[in-house]
């Protein structure tokens, strides 16, 4: 078991090691501009960018460092790794109720390239929030089927401060078990609002002619537990608003954000 450790963590490392380089010269690049002084109350977004991206950038590296140890720990008596058809950590009546908590950045891209995490052209604006979310139903296969509501504030150097709320209906599998940790999706769809657009929005509702105050939301996820500790996931989702095709207020992409939080089941 420990070799079975040691070539997991050496893995695991050369990943992190990767990712490393990949964000070095950026890194150091909003660093060198950092250390012109600023005028008072100004705020360094270039800096304040590059935190929250080497921010998930930990965040997934550890991740990954985790999943290679607690795999090679399992229960021999369990599969290695299965897709759940229930809660797989769960020991008796499985959670229903949840409290979602998140901070992401916003990205200038469509959906598509947003969801590419290390390759996204991010701006200087951010988002922070929450969510509420419950099951209500297991549909099969692993599936199940609940709703959310949440709220958020978006800001940042090119935007005004504004709030949004959105409230969707959510399907999520039980997910990927590979020993001791568990890899779930989720996507929700539901209806967005907002106190106030964005610059990337407000730059396409010129180009649509249209209004994105009132669009569609997607929310597409993907989670991390461990059986350790059952009631709490890192979750990873893009945040996104649109109008559908048109659907709503006359728009196509409204804005995305990759986001980083933590959830906890009740």
């Amino acid at each position: 078991m420990a070799v079975k450790i040691r070539e997991n963590w050496l893995e695991a490392t050369r990943y992190l090691k990767q990712w490393d380089r990949a964000f070095s010269n950026s890194w150091s690049g909003e660093l060198a501009s950092s250390r012109e002084i600023p005028e008072e109350g100004w705020i360094d977004w270039r800096l304040i960018r590059s935190l929250c991206m080497r921010g998930v950038q930990v965040a997934l590296a550890a991740l990954i460092l985790t999943s290679s140890i607690t795999s090679a720990l399992a229960d021999n008596s369990s599969p290695f790794i299965y897709l759940a058809t229930e809660d797989p950590f769960a020991a008796g009546q499985p959670a229903k109720n949840d409290v979602y908590f998140f901070g992401g950045v916003f990205a200038a891209g469509s959906f598509g390239d947003t969801i590419n995490v290390f390759g996204a052209d991010y701006t200087n604006n951010y988002i922070i929030g929450a969510a509420y979310g419950r099951d209500f139903a297991d549909i099969g296969a692993g599936f199940v089927l609940g709703g959310v509501a949440g709220a958020a504030a978006r800001f940042g150097e090119d935007d005004d401060t504004s709030g949004e709320v959105w409230a969707g209906v959510r399907v999520r599998h039980q997910g990927l078990v590979i020993g001791d940790l568990a890899i779930a999706p989720a996507l929700t769809a539901g209806l967005s609002a907002v106190t106030g657009t964005t610059g990337i929005e407000r730059e396409r509702e010129i180009y649509y002619d249209g209004d994105a105050s009132f669009l569609g939301f997607i929310g597409a996820e993907l989670s991390f537990r461990l059986r350790q500790a059952p009631n709490v996931e890192l979750v990873y989702q893009l945040h996104h608003r649109s109008g559908a095709g048109g659907t709503f207020g006359n728009m196509g992409e409204g804005s995305n954000a990759n986001t980083v939080g933590v959830r906890y089941r009740f």
